[in-house]
């Protein structure tokens, strides 16, 4: 005799914070049987949050509601924090802005106008808050960038934790090792799903499934397929569970397809980070491996040349485009260039690295294996185009440019002549893809007819939202919105 299927109110498939959010959610508003299937093993579980610092960006009115978060600071060092106010205007003009206008205006809206209530409502459940550690700090004071100034104590693995905790509470129930290998339904209605172990292959039925298994960015021959340039050569630095399959089930299914497909979260890391992965600070800081410093100094290529505006912007509004810049660099390989002021500029220092250092540039030069001649070229050119008119100030954009470089450099532009010299090498990693399925405001995945499909939700990095680049710290802030739509819509579906 067949075991009929068991029955639950809500699936959710996945491990990581958009899942949990969307478990608990669900389990708040009615759902008396949630459970979640985790692909990976109970020593691996949590996609790519396990590797993040998970920093937030959310709309809030300053310092003072920040003070919330974070009870347990002493007064005179709160007073020296610089939290500036972050209004729905700001968040979505820098969305809007970042993604070049092609993100869709109606999710837009709903991730900015439901950020605040996302963030407040995972500390009234009980997720505990710290104070970012990277900030610009001149005196005695400490400057905060817009919108980003707290993340979950004990970064990602502190959340997961804290969030098994809680779900636990909940008599949320987590299948771990436990992959998903089809999805019952069609391009109208979601059923169930088929799950596999190690063991066996068994169905689930329920009224709603919620989807938060991640991009594709682990998967290489996804990446060579969807990316641009050689994209199936990057390092992965988050979950290596994260290959996409569940993402195929669905648009296999009739979903609609949505985000930008040649694109990801990409940014600087280790040239000799591995190639999955990256590993954590055992405080939660997030990956020992990345490289964000590069506004306070120069990149150069394999040429020895500069390729990129490294002062842009300040880095969480470039970070995640620049890795795919140094990706198109020959070798995919490139190196950030540091004299003593900009190595003091480090707002990273406790990042792990690999670098050579030297008491003149040919030296510097031949240590990473460029010519002496370009390289000392180079920096000459680049310290001849600064100025001396504009005072340089680390906390903010400084309008402190260079002159008559064909690669400008739009702030923190100080000259390279102070030693000792430091070069960096870096390349290309992946965090998370941006191609994934379409949802509407409450989270329903849309089918090829633009219409909900019954019982179906998304939340997570498997949302196809952004284009071209984001905000840091915006992802966490959409698994919180989406994940929480999805958990309420879901537990009423019926």
């Amino acid at each position: 005799m067949t075991t009929p299927p068991e029955s639950y109110d809500v699936i959710v498939i996945g491990g990581g914070s958009a899942a949990f959010e969307a478990a608990v959610a669900a389990r708040e508003n009615g759902a008396d049987r949630v459970v979640m299937l985790e692909k990976a093993p109970e020593s691996e579980y949590g996609g790519n949050a396990r590797y993040s610092g998970t920093g937030f960006r959310f709309c809030h009115s300053g310092a003072k509601e920040i003070r919330a978060f974070v009870p347990d600071i002493d007064d005179d060092y709160f007073k020296t924090l610089q939290i500036s106010p972050y209004s729905e205007e700001e968040f979505s003009a820098d969305l809007m802005r970042m993604t070049l206008g092609r993100m869709d205006p109606a999710l837009a809206r709903t991730l900015v106008e439901q950020s605040n209530a996302a963030i407040h409502w995972m500390k009234d459940i009980g997720i505990r808050w710290e104070l970012l550690k990277e900030h610009a700090k001149i005196g005695n004071k400490r400057y905060f960038e817009r919108g980003i100034a707290i993340h979950v104590a004990g970064g990602g693995v502190g959340q997961l934790e804290q969030w098994r905790r809680i779900a636990a509470n909940r008599n949320i129930e987590i299948r771990f090792s436990s992959a998903v290998s089809a999805i019952h339904g069609n391009m109208h209605r979601v059923e169930g799903v088929r799950v596999c172990t190690a063991a066996s292959e068994y169905d689930l039925r329920a009224r709603a499934v919620i989807a938060c298994a991640g991009g594709f960015q682990a998967n290489a021959e996804m990446r060579a397929r969807y990316l641009a340039g050689n994209a199936d050569l990057v390092k992965v630095r988050g979950s290596k569970h994260d290959t996409g399959e569940v993402l195929n089930y669905m648009l296999a299914l009739g979903a609609a397809s949505s985000g930008h497909w040649q694109s990801g979260h990409m940014s600087p890391i280790d040239a000799k980070a591995p190639d999955f992965e990256t590993p954590q600070h055992a405080d939660g800081r997030g990956n020992t491996q990345s490289r964000y410093d590069y506004p306070f100094g120069i990149s150069v290529n394999a040429l020895g040349q500069r390729f990129f505006d490294e002062g842009e912007a300040q880095h969480s509004y470039t970070y995640a485009k620049t890795g795919r810049t140094i990706l198109a660099q020959p070798g995919a390989v490139a190196w950030q260039i540091y004299d003593s002021t900009g190595i003091a500029q480090h707002r990273y220092p406790h990042h792990q690295a690999t670098f050579e250092e030297a008491a003149d540039i040919p030296e510097l030069a031949r240590k990473i294996g460029l010519a002496s001649e370009v390289l000392v070229h180079t920096i000459e050119e680049f310290n001849a185009a600064c100025r001396d008119d504009v005072v340089f100030d680390p906390t903010r954009p400084d309008g402190k440019k260079t002159h008559g470089l064909t690669i400008p450099k739009s702030n923190w532009a100080n000259r390279i002549e102070k030693p000792p010299y430091r070069a960096y090498p870096v390349t290309c990693g992946i965090t998370f893809t941006f191609g994934g399925v379409k949802v509407n405001r409450c989270a329903q995945v849309l089918n090829s007819l633009h219409e909900p499909i019954k019982g179906l939700y998304a939340s997570g990095d498997i949302l196809g939202l952004f284009f071209h680049n984001y905000p840091a710290f915006t992802g966490q802030t959409r698994n919180a919105v989406f994940g929480q739509l999805a958990g309420i819509h879901a537990a009423a579906e019926n």
